[in-house]
């Protein structure tokens, strides 16, 4: 059975999510440069290419999605095709609502009670933030300081009650590219309260069980594709659409997950050895940590650790396992003065073990270890490109 990490869409009607789902997928129905593609049963594959074509050719953009009971359900598989065949490596369960849910005060308490439970077992919450309202509120435009307090509110209220990892993904990129960067955005979004807050919580308690936060810039269309209108309403332009960074989100869910368990073991070895939560050494890697309580070496670490890990990482070999750790690490490890030499490295590392271990794939355990290593190349290229956009570590 294929591992599989769930995901939740939170956004608002309007936020782009349709548009999202059917755009990367479309990027990722055929194995090009992320080196793998992503498989749907044939219903979905229908909607998911109509959904892109209207975006392409259509005159109007796709109506939103059709929910059931204000619930919509999306399953990729990851699969990874070689030269001996083409071998399954994961799954990766995308459960979208209702925009109206998050935004309406829907009151149906068996709806509510689900949609509670959906975020508790997510893996990672996917934060949709509209970029042309995200834009408007950057100008102190009156819409955009609606957009923060009615819709932008009632997501961050939501993912106040989780520990798990956030990625908040700004859609229509493109519309802000040219006017700002995304530290400035990033900057902006830390002046609303509720968002500094979150950030906040998590950063003022360095090495605690809670997920990461990123901000990932993407554009389910690209540059000039289509222009905002006076009234806030975007008209094509007739040219091809062209995603931007649509295939990072995905490629973070699993090493940002990982990397939250292993918190969690050491939380509770932190409490079983009845110890202060403030450590007393303040920029302790993520090895330094998993010494401190499981042993000296990683052989031994990673002897004790990985059968503690949660089935669907145990399907791991102890070198992708030491390799994403180091990979988490890396940062911390870097001197401010060494990160453009260690970041080409590391780079060219990552591209030699993925190309080793292409070679190796026989199954779907060695295909879920290439496919890992395609995320680490993906989510290094989104660090290196937009420096800005891990939130919290």
């Amino acid at each position: 059975m294929l591992p599989t990490y769930n995901v939740v869409i939170l956004g608002p009607s309007g936020s782009g999510k349709t548009v999202f789902l059917g755009s990367m997928y479309h990027k990722l129905s055929t194995q090009g440069e992320s080196g793998f593609f992503l498989a749907v049963d044939d219903a979905q594959r229908i909607i998911l290419n109509q959904i892109y074509t209207e975006v392409a050719t259509g005159k109007k953009w796709p109506e939103s999605t059709q929910f059931v009971n204000g619930i919509s359900n999306w399953k990729f598989t990851c699969k990874i095709q070689t030269q001996k065949g083409i071998y399954s490596a994961c799954q990766f369960q995308y459960t979208d609502y209702s925009g109206e849910i998050l935004t309406e005060g829907k009151d149906d308490r068996t709806q509510v009670e689900k949609f509670g439970e959906t975020i508790k077992n997510a893996d990672v919450l996917l934060g949709l933030i509209d970029g042309s309202r995200l834009l408007s509120y950057i100008k102190g435009e009156e819409s955009g300081n609606i957009w923060v307090t009615k819709e932008l509110a009632n997501v961050l209220n939501l993912m106040q009650n989780t520990n798990e990892s956030i990625h908040f993904i700004i859609s229509k990129w493109d519309l802000i590219e040219d006017e700002y960067t995304l530290e400035e955005v990033k900057n902006h979004l830390l002046e609303i309260e509720q968002f500094r807050n979150i950030i906040m919580t998590r950063s003022n308690n360095n090495g605690n069980d809670k997920g990461v936060i990123r901000l990932i810039p993407v554009s389910s269309v690209g540059k000039g594709f289509a222009e905002q209108q006076t009234d806030g309403s975007m008209k094509k332009t007739g040219k091809l659409p062209k995603p931007y960074n649509i295939e990072l989100p995905i490629a973070c869910i699993l090493p940002d997950k990982l990397q939250e368990e292993l918190r969690k073991m050491i939380n509770e070895e932190k409490k079983k050895s009845e110890e202060q939560v403030q450590e007393v050494k303040a920029n302790l890697t993520l090895w330094d940590r998993l010494k401190k309580y499981f042993g000296k070496t990683t052989k031994t670490i990673l002897e004790i650790v990985t059968p503690k890990l949660p089935p669907k990482f145990q399907f791991f070999s102890k070198e992708i396992l030491t390799d994403i750790i180091d990979f988490i690490d890396q940062e911390l490890q870097t001197s401010v003065y060494d990160k453009e030499i260690a970041a080409k490295e590391r780079t060219e590392q990552l591209r030699n073990k993925k190309i080793e271990a292409l070679a190796k794939i026989d199954n779907e355990k060695t295909a879920l270890e290439y496919s890992t290593r395609c995320f680490l190349s993906l989510v290094d290229k989104l660090e290196y490109e937009h420096p800005d956009s891990k939130l919290t570590n």
